[in-house]
């Protein structure tokens, strides 16, 4: 019997084992970050990595640091292991780094010791920034040690602007140094879509302006330019007075002695020939019309016999009845 239950046991086990994994791993919340967690761990990992700043220049502070500036990923990296010789290896002080990060819109200055962020002087830093760091190497015994602490970026503003970052160690009151100043992580993202759609909409405007413009121009040299054929481009009925005019002038150049014959393209001429007309002044008759105004007179002067024929013949007639 012993035994059954060891065995059922030992079966429900091997059910409930892979379920509860399964739940762990879809239940239990994980973020997922874009900063590299390692180079907060061990100093394996900046072997031939980051920047280095040397301290050499002061006796009493020696040592070097090293810094990344990720600006894809928006993190900022930094390690650093130095000696103070100043500390008391007695003192209870905790080792202690104060950073200032600015931009064109904010600013952020916060302090981290092995404790976390001890004074944030800046409301909103600790929402704008997630802070990592390890102080598991540093202490007032050891006077100094390894440091290693990284900044993630989370406000949307300050992660498309230039940021710089500034450093300062401090352990107590009486021991301090700038570990860097200044430091560049640029993210520095121009915003000119907008601009340059509103430049090409501007110019296309303008060319359009300009385009109608000149089209308007072309059109108006088109309609009042004269043609030596007698018409204007662009306008029939116009063209067609115009050549009426130089033709009509054209014949009574050549059945008339007129003097002032009017030019084909001059304006002075034709108006006087159109004032000549209307005012009643012949400017000569064509063959036909004089062929015409023969035949008339010889009619007339036939009408004119036929008729005093009738009236002798009339008389004579009147004067035998008296008779």
């Amino acid at each position: 019997m012993k035994g059954l239950k060891e065995r059922l046991f030992a079966g429900f086990s091997l059910k409930i084992v892979p379920v509860l994994i399964c739940a762990c791993i879809l239940f239990v919340p994980f973020n997922a970050f874009a900063v590299n967690t390692d180079l907060v761990q061990d100093e394996i990992y900046w072997i031939d990595n980051g920047n280095i700043i040397n301290y050499t220049k002061d006796s009493y502070f020696q040592g070097f640091t090293k810094y990344i500036s990720d600006e894809d990923n928006k993190c900022f990296y930094l390690f650093s292991r130095f000696t103070d010789y100043r500390i008391d290896t007695s003192s209870n002080e905790n080792i202690t780094l104060s950073f200032t990060v600015k931009n064109d819109v904010n600013t952020y200055m916060f302090e981290v010791d092995k404790d976390g962020v001890t004074n944030n002087s800046s409301r909103n830093a600790t929402d704008s920034v997630n802070i990592y760091y390890n102080f598991d190497e540093a202490s007032c015994k050891k006077q100094g040690g390894g440091i290693f602490v990284a900044l993630e970026f989370k406000n949307p503003t300050d992660k498309i602007l230039k940021n710089t970052i500034s450093c300062e160690y401090s352990c107590g009151l009486n021991c301090t140094y700038d570990l860097f100043d200044y430091i560049v992580l640029d993210m520095y993202e121009p915003q000119t879509t907008k601009a340059s759609q509103q430049k090409t909409t501007k110019a296309s405007t303008s060319k359009a302006t300009t385009q109608r413009t000149d089209n308007s121009q072309e059109v108006k040299e088109k309609t009042t330019k004269f043609s030596g054929t007698g018409t204007y481009g662009g306008n029939a009925s116009t063209g067609i007075v115009t050549k009426f005019y130089a033709n009509t002038v054209k014949s009574a150049q050549e059945s008339s002695d007129i003097s002032d014959v009017p030019d084909a393209e001059g304006e002075s001429s034709v108006q006087d020939f159109q004032n000549d007309t209307f005012n009643g002044k012949s400017t000569g008759l064509s063959t036909q019309a004089k062929v015409l105004v023969a035949v008339f007179a010889v009619l007339l002067a036939a009408g004119g016999a036929c008729v005093a024929i009738g009236a002798a013949n009339s008389k004579k007639a009147d004067k035998e009845k008296e008779e």
